[in-house]
């Protein structure tokens, strides 16, 4: 009994910590996730999460997880922005339904407005490390 009460407050203070670093970090948003699945409910196998910036990558991390890695990554030369549409639903206000693909996959995310101009332009600016000259 005490070594079960003992593994669910460590697995607790575990998922605090991570989510509390998670969200502290720069460069981070919220941002729900699902595969693209056109012509279904907006609020239909959305899955919560954080995206975080990196200069080559972004990278989606599940808010209710104990996973040290993230769900998913997406190569900043192959992360295409496709769509954006806002939604208008009166749990949804606010919010953009984003449409994405990733080497010809359709995902989509749904997020602010504030965090879709973040993405668009990192999407569109050069990372630092670029040389040369970027159109």
């Amino acid at each position: 009994m005490i070594a079960a009460v003992c593994a669910v407050a460590i697995a607790a203070a575990w998922g605090y910590l991570r989510l509390r670093r998670l969200s502290l970090a720069p460069g981070t948003f919220d941002c729900a996730w699902r595969v693209g699945l056109a012509g279904q409910d907006e609020t239909e196998r959305w899955a919560e999460g954080l995206g975080e910036y990196h200069s080559d990558r972004l990278v989606w991390w599940r808010v209710y997880s104990l996973s040290g890695k993230p769900q998913k990554v997406w190569l900043r030369p192959f992360l295409e922005l496709v769509d954006r549409t806002p939604l208008t639903g009166a749990q949804t206000a606010g919010l953009y339904l984003v449409r994405c693909t990733y080497h010809g996959e359709l995902f989509e995310m749904m997020m602010s407005a504030e965090a879709y101009h973040g993405l668009s332009s990192w999407i569109e600016s050069a990372p630092p490390n670029m040389r040369g000259f970027v159109l």
